[in-house]
């Protein structure tokens, strides 16, 4: 039996990138203010660290449907977190070019899942779970879009909203808890190595997938100058990401007697019990996820600034003796 499956859509589209690229490009085409024009000369320089909380958005959990908007498929429940180092250079007032290293957790369950319907009750039956860490690069713009307006006028506010987009790359690893029907003891397992869908089994099955993945940063915040060496930020980044198994979850169930033919019977074994923990023969129903979108997650993070002017910092001094003498 085919179900519909919980899915959640990206916060921010592709439209996001798209719009910020043209203003961009409108912009440094008018040249009506030579405030505008990018400076690597006498660039300003920061360091910085953020924390706060991480979500996901898959498969697992969720509220009532199929999932297809973004803040009712939360679960406070599953709240993790985010923390990392940035560095950024930002060669005009309205402009950062800003690189992050960034660590935090994901976490889902389909027993969090809220509300009576088809696909809800269907979740809490599924009863899947994972827990995954997050390593994370990222290399992301800086739009100040005020700065357009008060420029002119030789003005900046202390609090300037700002939007972020870019490219990243991320490391995960979904396991699951396994429960031993022997001893009863609960235990997390690597998720990826027992094949659950049948992952690189051959024409039919999905390819295995890999524990490293690309991902586009796209967010919104606000930042204020506390004074000329310190600032904080508040920040909303959502990831789209291009895999659909940071949860271990994407197309349909297998016949548990096909991982016996495919790995040891001790693994076998595990494999079998993570792949279907509703209870019911997999038979009773074909789809475990839909592979029709990819996973997203996202995270809201307080970050600290510490500011450098282009004299303060090692790169400042050194620039000051090899630049070139054309501003640009």
């Amino acid at each position: 039996m085919s179900v519909s499956m919980k899915k959640s859509t990206p916060l921010f589209s592709w439209r996001f990138p798209a719009l910020t690229l043209l203003l961009i490009g409108l912009l440094l085409s008018s040249g009506t203010h030579a405030q505008l024009a990018l400076s690597f000369k006498d660039m300003e320089t920061d360091l910085g660290f953020e924390i706060g909380p991480s979500f996901f958005l898959g498969e697992l959990g969720g509220n009532l449907g199929d999932g297809k908007r973004f803040i009712k498929d939360l679960n406070l429940p599953t709240t993790r977190y985010f923390a990392g180092i940035s560095g950024a250079i930002y060669p005009a007032s309205w402009l950062g070019i800003r690189a992050n290293l960034n660590y935090g957790r994901l976490y889902g369950a389909d027993r969090y899942t809220n509300g009576h319907d088809f696909d809800a009750d269907w979740r809490r039956t599924r009863n899947l779970d994972f827990r995954t860490s997050i390593e994370e690069g990222t290399i992301c713009l800086e739009i100040y879009p005020t700065d357009f307006f008060t420029l002119p006028f030789d003005y900046q506010p202390r609090i300037r909203p700002y939007a972020v987009a870019g490219f990243g790359f991320f490391h995960f690893n979904p396991q699951g808890t396994y429960k031993d029907p022997t001893t009863g003891q609960t235990t997390w397992v690597d998720l990826q190595p027992l094949h659950t869908e049948g992952e690189g089994w051959g024409p039919g099955y999905p390819p295995n997938y890999k524990l490293w993945s690309t991902n586009i940063p796209l967010g919104i915040g606000a930042r204020f100058d506390v004074s000329d060496k310190v600032a904080v930020s508040g920040e909303v980044l959502d990831r789209i990401l291009h895999t659909d198994y940071i949860d271990d979850v994407s197309t349909n169930f297998v016949n548990p007697a096909l991982f016996y033919q495919h790995m040891p019977a001790a693994q076998a074994k595990i494999a079998a019990a993570m792949s279907n923990k509703s209870g019911l023969p997999y038979t009773d129903f074909s789809n475990r996820g839909d592979p029709t979108h990819d996973d997203a997650y996202f995270s809201f993070v307080v970050r600290l600034i510490i500011k450098f002017g282009n004299d303060d910092t090692w790169f400042g001094r050194a620039s000051n003796q090899v630049r070139c003498p054309v501003r640009w």
